[in-house]
């Protein structure tokens, strides 16, 4: 009966060191993936809509991308201004953040080229679809001594990176 039993033991202890080892094996198994991940989306911010508010003043028009806005004002006279209003959208599919506007100029100094509500514009996160609005006033200087009327070309650009 004694034999029985270590039989028994030993067949047992076999049997426990079987299975031990199998789940040892399972546990210890190198896991290899392999493939490639692919995301889409995009991000892009542009000038949606403008309004210039005086069309014999100046007139405004967007390039292919819509990212930069070309103006070319014609005032009259000292003091004169003109505004063009403007509305920028996030049209990508990913929140993106207006880096903030260029303002290339010809660099006169009768005029002063303003965009009002740009600390509110720049830096803004603006998620997909979202607007944010601002205008661009160009005024000929009161102080100007030119007596002659000037045009002023220059185009705002808009400089976005994507949000993180």
């Amino acid at each position: 009966m004694r034999d029985k039993k270590v039989r028994f033991f030993v067949i047992g202890l076999i049997i426990f060191t079987f299975i031990l080892t199998g789940v040892y094996a399972l546990l210890a198994a190198n896991l290899n993936i392999t493939g490639t991940a692919t995301g889409t989306g995009d991000f892009k911010i542009e000038f949606s809509n403008f309004t210039v508010s005086d069309a014999t003043r100046a007139t405004a028009s967007l390039n292919q991308d819509n990212t930069s806005l070309t103006i070319s004002t014609n005032l009259s006279y000292p003091g004169d201004t003109v505004t063009i209003d403007f509305t920028i959208q996030n049209t990508g599919s990913l929140a993106a953040i207006v880096d903030n506007l260029i303002i290339n100029e010809n660099s006169t100094e009768d005029f002063t080229i303003t965009i009002n509500n740009l600390t509110n514009i720049e830096g803004t996160t603006l998620a997909v679809g979202a607007t944010t609005v601002g205008s661009i006033v160009v005024t000929w200087n009161a102080s100007s001594v030119t007596g002659t009327p000037e045009d002023v070309d220059f185009n705002v650009i808009i400089d976005y990176i994507q949000a993180t």
